[in-house]
């Protein structure tokens, strides 16, 4: 990823002494329990892309970390017709809290800038991510 020309054009809108990471988010629905009602949620993963792809890809190398899981809802208190928006909304929410920059407090962060450089997810979540229509 560090081959890039917008790596460099953003580093070189920094200091010297300060780095970008940049910040690749994924995540999968998955079903959590068949025993109790199907609960279902999405996994959320985070790496940077200043780790080498051959790295990350390792499972035993740990450069992915899993920073939540996020409800999915069936959403049965809201209407038919508005019950998609708030899907929508609840995603997009929940996924802005779990990147709160807030609860890194205590890691000296002063000299890396976190920039979200992709998402990594299936179609479905695509359209999620993107607040599209499936179909």
């Amino acid at each position: 990823m560090w081959t890039a020309d917008w790596w460099w054009d953003m580093q070189g809108k920094l200091p010297t002494s300060v780095t970008i990471a940049p910040i690749i988010l994924s995540s999968d629905k998955t079903s959590l329990s068949v025993f109790s009602g199907n609960k279902k949620a999405w996994l959320v993963y985070l790496t940077i892309g200043n780790i080498s792809k051959d790295v990350r890809q390792q499972v035993l190398s740990h450069a992915t970390i899993l920073i939540g899981y996020l409800p999915v809802s069936k959403l049965e208190c809201f209407e038919k017709k508005t019950c998609s928006l708030a899907g929508h909304c609840l995603f997009h929410h929940a996924i802005m809290d779990s990147l709160h920059w807030s609860q890194w407090e205590g890691h000296d962060l002063h000299q890396v800038h976190p920039i979200l450089a992709a998402y990594v997810a299936n179609f479905p979540e695509q359209c999620l991510v993107a607040c599209n229509k499936e179909s």
